[in-house]
């Protein structure tokens, strides 16, 4: 980093820097002492990472639900950057490991709101054809301690028999429709099975998230 007083910088030019140069922007503003600014260029920072956010949720939630889940948690990270040392990191490594506590603490509170309003939770048929039925996630007070969200899914995948497993598998995260789950398994699976299975596995799901929380 340089001696030079910090000088602020507009949007448009923090936007034009690499990602390592708005991190050093960011740290030079903590640095001077002026958290606004510093702020300003970690939410820069945050926004450019929307498309890895986005496939590392995608990978932890339905399909279907993928794409709100993880806008929802870049507003979440953007609102933590607000606060007084919400990053006290200097190295990308350090700020990549900040966004995923964020993010993995938000999957894990939207697994936990799923379990607690399952009527509120369309199923996947009621999405068909609707691409504005969005649901607002829920969130948590503390960002820190990240949950291994993808290690508590497999351990509950891992607890179930094959064919619940291949229920869930499609189901939840394949954005299939009970119906085309049941046909697809066939040996007398019934639509309402899946919905059993799949409440059960979510259930399951919130009790290893609150253990490992």
């Amino acid at each position: 980093m340089s001696d030079r007083p910090f000088g602020s910088r507009p949007d448009h030019e923090i936007h034009a820097l690499s990602d390592e140069q708005i991190l050093q922007y960011v740290v030079a503003a903590r640095a001077a002492g002026q958290p606004a600014h510093a702020a300003r260029g970690l939410q820069i920072l945050v926004f450019g990472y929307r498309d890895i956010v986005k496939v590392r949720v995608a990978a932890k939630v339905p399909r279907h639900e993928a794409e709100d889940v993880a806008d929802a948690g870049l507003l979440r990270a953007v609102a933590t950057a607000l606060k007084p040392d919400a990053f006290k990191g200097g190295s990308m490594g350090e700020f990549r490991s900040w966004m995923h506590t964020i993010v993995d603490r938000h999957v894990a509170d939207h697994w936990r709101k799923v379990e607690r309003s399952p009527r509120e939770d369309p199923l996947p048929e009621e999405h068909e054809g609707d691409d504005d039925g969005r649901r607002p996630a829920g969130s948590v007070a503390d960002d820190s301690d990240a949950v291994d969200v993808q290690a508590v899914i497999e351990q509950a995948l891992g607890e179930l028999s094959e064919a619940h497993r291949l229920v869930v598998e499609l189901y939840v995260f394949g954005g299939r429709t009970a119906l085309e789950t049941a046909e697809q398994i066939g040996d007398g699976m019934t639509e309402n099975n899946v919905h059993q299975i799949t409440t059960r596995f979510r259930r399951r799901m919130r009790e290893l998230l609150d253990e490992t929380s």
